[in-house]
């Protein structure tokens, strides 16, 4: 086996059945030109663009990248996990690939010459992948932050992986790009959320190398720019990874775009500590992509939000999420502030009383104010994907006291929503809903407690994150 870190999310895995790109994002950028490779991925080669098999996690942007993959030859055969929706297989069709095939949770798939695959769902859209070649195995959890039973489970499977590669940052605008009148309420997650998840996940598998991955971006438009001041970087991974005596039989090791494991020949890194100056880096990437942010900015100017649009999207949400869901997770109205409008530019939603509407002040009892640019709103409301907004990091959001939960409770539910789990009527007479969900049955057992909470909010912030169209 012989794996390269590609940049991101995207590892090329070369074993005696052929090679696996797993979530190619090669090039360019992601979420209305708000995330960029960071540390810069290289120019991908012939061979990275013509793998046997592609792999994909999820249906993010910065791991099923449309540009990236019109640019692979159309003779890969993708898979794919078959979730209780079948979101993915359309749009995998749609960019020319034959139909792919769908991993059932949890089970080991054989590729040929004794290489096994599988697949493990986390959410209601991510996943875990597991690739076995001889003595050595690999679990790439990516953004999936699976555990209890259902890591136990992976476990299982792999014994000690060989590798291990796991995500560590923000994937979300909660809490970096909120502010509020109750510092609480931006207390649910922090940065010990994601060093906490990475090393306990890390002291359950044991695996012989852990690699900080999944989160090597950096924030070059100027509305998430400041973004890149909180992220979580490798060095803090493996600082803290050292002080866990548990971890004291894993060697944490940090890969950056080009540097690969061979299991002949061990680790071949470049080195370079990307982080050191991480500010003269930055500056230097947007100055290379000042062109296209420049078009991207040229393009969003004099763009309106169509208050047909936001009432036809938001209206067909409310109505179509169960009401006793909507009060549970979402009890007060969020607010969308439209600078357009100057009569009436709070454009706000209502899930709990099924409403949406436009005032001159925003409702009383709102949970929070978010701005956003218009023409981003307008192409997200156009492809279904106003959920990914949250995770573009092109957002900021004033919470009203008290209001994180319903704030986050409707970017949860919008999310459930747009891809495909309501309204009920569409899901829940179909059998593939519930064969995926019982081939689930460790992880729903392990989600009781939160669930179970009176206010699930601060369980659900850990587990929604950023985030089909092409918004570039």
């Amino acid at each position: 086996m012989r794996v390269t870190v590609i940049g991101h999310s995207c590892l090329r895995i070369e074993t005696r059945a052929g090679t696996i790109l797993v979530d190619p994002w090669l090039s360019g950028s992601c979420y209305w030109r708000s995330w960029w490779h960071f540390p810069p991925s290289a120019e991908p080669d012939e061979a990275t663009l013509a793998p046997d098999f592609v792999y994909l996690t999820h249906h993010h942007f910065d791991h099923f990248h449309y540009p990236s993959m019109r640019r692979l030859d159309r003779s890969a055969r993708v898979l794919i996990p078959r979730f209780g929706v079948d979101v993915m297989a359309g749009e995998v069709t749609g960019l020319g690939f034959r139909p792919p095939r769908e991993l059932p949770h949890g089970r080991p798939v054989e590729l040929g010459s004794g290489v096994t695959v599988a697949s493990f769902q986390y959410g209601f859209d991510d996943t875990a992948f597991v690739v076995i070649d001889g003595d050595d195995s690999l679990v790439d959890l990516n953004d999936a932050k699976t555990r209890g039973r259902a890591l136990r489970q992976i476990g299982r499977l792999v014994g000690r992986p060989t590798l291990a590669f796991k995500s560590h940052s923000f994937a979300q605008a909660y809490p970096v790009q909120y502010d509020a009148d109750d510092p609480a309420d931006l207390a649910l997650v922090g940065r010990h959320t994601y060093l906490d998840d990475f090393c306990d996940t890390m002291a359950e598998l044991r695996p012989r190398h852990a690699v900080p991955f999944g989160s090597m971006v950096g924030f070059l438009h100027p509305e998430s720019r400041s973004v890149n001041d909180h992220l979580v970087t490798p060095g803090e991974v493996v600082a803290a990874a050292r002080a866990r005596p548990d971890l004291d039989d894993t060697e944490v090791v940090v890969m950056a775009p080009g540097d690969s494991w061979d299991s002949g020949s061990g680790f071949a890194l470049t080195g370079v500590d990307w982080y050191a100056d991480r500010e003269r880096h930055l500056a230097e990437l947007a100055e290379r992509h000042r062109p296209a942010l420049e078009a991207r900015a040229a393009d969003e100017e004099g763009r309106t939000l169509d208050p047909a649009l936001f009432e036809a999207h938001l209206g067909r949400f409310v109505r179509e999420v169960p009401r006793l869901l909507a009060r549970r997770l979402v009890d007060r109205p969020v607010v969308f502030v439209v600078p357009s409008d100057p009569a009436t530019p709070y454009w706000w939603v209502d899930p709990a009383r099924g409403r949406v509407g436009r005032s001159a002040a925003p409702p009383d009892d709102h949970a929070s104010l978010i701005r956003v640019s218009e023409a981003v709103l307008a192409d997200a409301m156009a492809a279904g994907i106003l959920h990914m907004v949250h995770g573009s990091m092109r957002i900021r959001t004033h919470l009203a006291a008290g209001g994180v939960r319903a704030d986050l409770g409707f970017w949860g539910l919008l999310m459930i929503w747009e891809i495909g789990y309501l309204p009920l009527r569409r899901t829940v007479w179909r059998p593939r809903v519930w064969v995926a969900a019982a081939r689930r049955w460790r992880e729903l057992l392990d989600q009781l407690p939160g669930l179970a909470r009176r206010d699930p909010v601060g369980h659900l912030a850990e587990r929604f994150g950023a985030t089909a169209g092409d918004p570039q």
